[in-house]
């Protein structure tokens, strides 16, 4: 009897050892570890001419395991993704699969209402917005809109430093940067009237442009990359068109002039947000309010337009951020979806 008795006790420990195991296991990989509902979908489909290959909801672990209003996105060499998850204050990291890598950031405000104190730190964001990877350095920098600064971090996410660190000695008196490009040595950014260029240092070089809906001016633009040839491409949001620049800011080209006759034929955009120039050297736009990607040649000729309003892979809710890797795959910050889709579009691109 002693024997059976002992026997069960054992029994029952084992058992409770087991359920404590799997209570640990548990916790690690639902609040620690990622769960890898990074990748929500991975299963090919396509939607019209768009080849739909995965979408990243968010880490699928930690305390905020889903996207809240993505913004930008960009990629590095080795094909890595940088999410710029705008509503949680803080930069995601994946590999080119969509398996969730790392993250860094949190709520920080730099200028805060009056009567109320400071509790940025650095490598504390408010509204991060436009992102991209130095292709020289592997360095991270993002446009920290309400907090008037560039940050800069390195590859691992580790804080470097900020700029301008006072009046920058341009046309406006600070900066309010959305989006961002990293260009030989070059940090363009988009000001609400204004293209401003630092070098990656943090050095004012120059900046061009003026309030107003002339060749050269500009109403809050929020999509800015540079070509090989060093031609500077701006999305003029509030304009609606899509600008052309020189190298030292001369205007070449203007794409969706909002003159009365085109409002009458139908405009050209919606609500034209980020930009990417592919390695094709054609322009890749997101139109938030036609729900579509829209593709210009470096000379300003349309080549496509695709896309439709859904929550489907392959559609878009509002579509931001852009960026285009060299095997032609664009990734899309697919705002009031809270994802970033990775797609491919077919039939059209000028191979060089």
């Amino acid at each position: 009897m002693k024997t059976k008795k002992n026997q069960k006790l054992f029994y029952r420990a084992i058992i409770l050892i087991l359920l404590i195991a799997f209570a640990i296991l548990a916790y690690i990989l639902f609040f620690i570890l990622p769960k890898g509902v990074g990748v929500i979908d991975s299963t090919p489909t396509t939607s019209g001419k768009i080849k739909f290959l995965f979408s990243i909801y968010g880490p699928g672990g930690g305390k905020r395991p889903y996207f809240n209003k993505p913004m930008s996105v960009a990629t590095d060499r080795d094909k890595n993704i940088y999410i710029s998850d705008t509503g949680n204050n803080r930069i995601c990291v994946f590999d080119s699969k969509g398996a969730f890598l790392f993250e860094f950031g949190e709520r920080g405000v730099a200028h805060p209402e009056p009567g109320l104190k400071s509790n940025w730190k650095p490598g504390k964001f408010n509204f991060p917005y436009g992102i991209d990877v130095d292709s020289e350095t592997g360095n991270i920098f993002v446009a920290d809109m309400h907090n008037k600064r560039i940050q800069v971090f390195d590859g691992g996410g580790k804080f470097l430093d900020w700029f301008p660190k006072g009046p920058y000695g341009g046309t406006a008196p600070d900066i309010y940067p959305t989006d961002l490009a990293v260009s030989n040595g070059k940090v363009y950014l988009c000001n609400p009237y204004q293209v401003v260029i630092f070098d990656t240092e943090g050095k004012f070089i120059k900046d061009f442009g003026m309030p107003g809906s002339g060749n050269g001016q500009f109403d809050r633009p929020n999509g800015i990359d540079v070509g090989s040839d060093g031609t500077i491409y701006v999305s003029d949001c509030n304009n609606l068109r899509l600008q052309a620049f020189t190298p030292d800011g001369k205007h070449k080209w203007t794409i969706g002039k909002k003159t009365g006759i085109e409002m009458k034929q139908g405009r050209e955009f919606g609500l034209p947000r980020n930009i990417a120039v592919g390695p094709d050297g054609n322009i890749y736009l997101s139109d938030a309010f036609h729900f579509q990607i829209k593709v210009f040649s470096p000379t300003g000729q349309k080549l496509a337009q695709m896309g439709k309003r859904g929550s489907e892979g392959g559609t878009f809710n509002y579509p931001n951020g852009v960026e285009v890797t060299h095997d032609k795959t664009i990734y899309v910050a697919d705002k009031e979806n809270n994802r970033v889709q990775a797609i491919q579009l077919d039939g059209f691109v000028i191979e060089k």
